[in-house]
């Protein structure tokens, strides 16, 4: 079953409870008992999909990403000049044009 938070705006109360999806939300605060003002909270669910990475784990997954975007890099002229930036992204291929022009001469 979800879990879901509620707020009483009367007294401030918040509180989780887990219903089924076809559940009326609770009409009572469990602090003051209060009938009025309760709403449901939206949040971002349980953090079951968050995993943080540590020792190994975390050094291989910047391995694993870094060789990817080398990849992207180089198969990509959009993300290859994103990673280098506009300025020296123009200066390279300039440079490159040159030795081109002077390589057929």
């Amino acid at each position: 079953m979800p879990t879901y938070e509620f707020l009483h705006r009367d007294c401030q109360n918040e509180w989780e409870l887990e219903l089924s999806i076809k559940a009326p939300d609770p009409t009572h605060c469990p602090k003051c008992n209060g009938e009025e003002n309760i709403v449901r909270l939206i949040s971002g669910g349980s953090g079951k999909g968050i995993v943080e990475l540590v020792g190994q784990d975390l050094v291989d997954k910047v391995k694993a990403d870094t060789q990817q975007l080398k990849r992207d890099m180089y198969s990509s002229e959009k993300v290859y000049s994103n990673v280098l930036g506009e300025s020296k992204y123009q200066a390279l291929q300039q440079r490159l044009d040159k030795q081109k022009r002077d390589h057929r001469r």
